[in-house]
């Protein structure tokens, strides 16, 4: 093998501009580089123009986090120059891709001199390499290393060309490309060989960079979703108790993790059909953070719509969002946290079933509408209703006790989630809705309740439709025998248009439960009545007037009852 050979004493003007490079490498820029110690010839080695390089990175510790881990950092590698000797001297130039950047014209590698050129040229690259989508030479991810001698070493990474095999001589950008809880290194240039001494040629370089800790941090909140894919149609699908893992990556294959200790977090889900868990405390840069579900063994699920992934007891497959539909539904949800305008985060994981799971059902929304009415008007009321949902079963019987009882909106909507029947949570069912009082017992049962009900009536929900209305309107009774104020004439605040505005969730109680549901919803705004509804929860004023009536009696010996007229 031919070599070129070069000393100080005869081709030291040659050599200045390598030299002065090395200086501003290993000196004057955050990067330390160094080689190994040995026996100091008299003048220069020889250069060997075909020998293969190698470069090791040693992160060093960060004032004040001394115990933070240096694992799970990802350092990339991008050969951005040439080497050339033909002019008996070595000198640089930009690689043939990089050449064609714009941003790049005019760029001397020769022309570095001082720490802060080298800073700022590096800079000026890890741009450039983004910008022509440039193939890394290399990714690694640091570790704990063990050398020969049994000394261990936190936060190490080797690049030694693939397959082991070196890497080419050249101008080399050394670029973190990750995030975590370690901090962050400034890029750098790293020339292979390097000349730290005058004298010796080093082919394999270690570099030290110094890292500095993040002075801004976010967060990141994953909504775990769960679907049933009715013939290529998601429903929500309700859980009574589930529990998943979600992972955060620093790759949007989901291979290397998220170098701090809150990389791993929990969702659990009770009588829902989703739930979120936030990681905090996370470092703020422009590299992207990824979430995976994980898997029993903690390995990333892949995301995929339409395969077979998840466990063998409950099959699914894990979609990004919630639209099967969107172009991005089979990728891994790409986050970057802005400290500016995004400190905070979010993204949904999708949870797709062909089958459900026991413990899984399908939920449809029921609309109830509550309407009073007083001589063919609507009116405001201050009483409060409530309405009971009732299991039908294949006979047509109303179950004896409600599986939710939820407090109605007055002249406007309330809308509540139930579940689908059957075994599996995907079967038609039909529900009763009947007017109640707070317990769930129905008003039709109450002689002195004192509207008359009509709108109560069954629903029929499926698959196919998963929706259902009932409009309940209590009409003011004209009946003998009762004394009351008059109700209030002023218009309810939107009649009979308060959708969703409160939803009650029946997704704890089945079609064939006990029925004892929760009770939500809120009352709508305007003036009302002192009504004598003992089913209301109002005080009844019956007794009162049923004790001067037994007064007036005594008195006078004969009585007219009579009743106010609603005007």
């Amino acid at each position: 093998m031919k070599q070129r050979f070069f000393t100080i004493r005869n081709h030291g003007v040659l050599l200045t501009v390598l030299l002065v490079l090395s200086l501003a490498l290993g000196t004057f820029t955050d990067v330390h580089v160094y080689a190994e110690d040995g026996d100091v010839p008299a003048v220069a080695e020889a250069y060997d123009p075909d020998a293969p390089g190698s470069i090791r990175v040693e992160l060093s510790d960060i004032a004040g986090q001394e115990n933070v881990s240096k694992d799970g950092v990802e350092l990339t590698l991008y050969k951005v120059g040439d080497i050339h000797t033909e002019n008996h001297y070595i000198q640089f130039s930009l690689t043939e891709e990089l050449r064609e950047v714009e941003s790049l014209s005019g760029f001397d590698l020769n022309a570095i001199t001082t720490g802060e050129a080298n800073k700022e040229a590096a800079g000026l690259l890890e741009t450039a390499v983004r910008e022509a989508d440039i193939t890394p030479a290399g990714v690694e991810y640091t570790e704990t290393v063990t050398d020969e001698a049994g000394v261990s070493t936190d936060g190490v990474a080797v690049f030694d060309g693939e397959d082991g095999k070196g890497l080419a001589q050249g101008m080399y950008l050394l670029v973190q490309t990750n995030a975590n809880a370690y901090g962050i290194t400034s890029s750098a240039l790293i020339a292979i060989p390097y000349m730290a001494d005058g004298v010796h040629w080093m082919y394999d370089v270690t570099v030290q960079p110094k890292g500095v800790a993040f002075d801004s941090l976010g967060s990141i909140q994953v909504t775990k979703a769960l679907k049933y894919d009715n013939d290529g149609i998601l429903l929500d699908t309700t859980a009574e108790n589930a529990s998943y893992d979600i992972g955060l990556f620093m790759d949007s294959q989901g291979q290397y993790r998220y170098g701090g200790d809150n990389w791993r977090q929990t969702v659990t889900i009770q009588n829902g059909s989703s739930g979120t868990v936030s990681f905090d405390n996370l470092p703020i840069t422009d590299k992207p953070y990824y979430v995976f579900e994980l898997d029993e063994n903690g390995q990333s699920i892949p995301y995929g719509v339409g395969s077979d992934t998840g466990t063998q007891d409950n099959l699914f497959t894990v979609m990004a969002g919630e639209d099967a539909s969107a172009g991005n539904a089979g990728e891994a949800p790409e986050i970057i946290l802005d400290g500016e305008t995004n400190r905070s985060a979010s993204a949904v994981i999708s949870n797709v079933y062909a089958e459900l799971p026991a413990g899984y059902y399908v939920t449809g929304d029921l609309t109830i509408t509550k309407s009073v009415m007083n001589d063919g008007q609507m009116v405001a009321s201050g009483d409060v209703f409530y309405a009971g949902i009732f299991p039908v079963d294949a006979q047509g019987n109303v179950g004896a006790a409600p599986v939710d009882v939820v407090k109605l909106n007055n002249n406007a909507s309330v809308t509540v989630e139930v579940p689908l029947g059957g075994t599996d949570g995907t079967q038609p069912v039909t529900y009763a809705v009947r007017e109640t009082n707070e317990n769930g017992v129905p008003v039709s049962q109450d002689s002195t309740f004192l509207y008359e009900v009509t709108g109560e009536g069954n629903v029929d929900l499926s698959l196919g439709q998963t929706t259902g209305t009932v409009n309940i309107t209590n009409t003011l009774s004209a009946a003998d025998g009762y004394y009351q104020e008059e109700p209030s004439t002023q218009a309810p605040n939107d009649p009979g248009t308060g959708n969703d505005n409160s939803r009650s969730n029946a997704n704890d109680n089945r079609s064939d439960n006990d029925g004892n549901g929760s009770q939500n919803g809120d009352t709508s705004s305007g003036t009302g009545r002192s009504s004598s509804s003992a089913r209301t929860g109002d005080d009844n004023q019956i007794f009162l007037y049923a004790g001067l009536l037994a007064a007036a009696v005594i008195v006078g010996g004969v009585v007219v009852m009579r009743r106010r007229r609603r005007g």
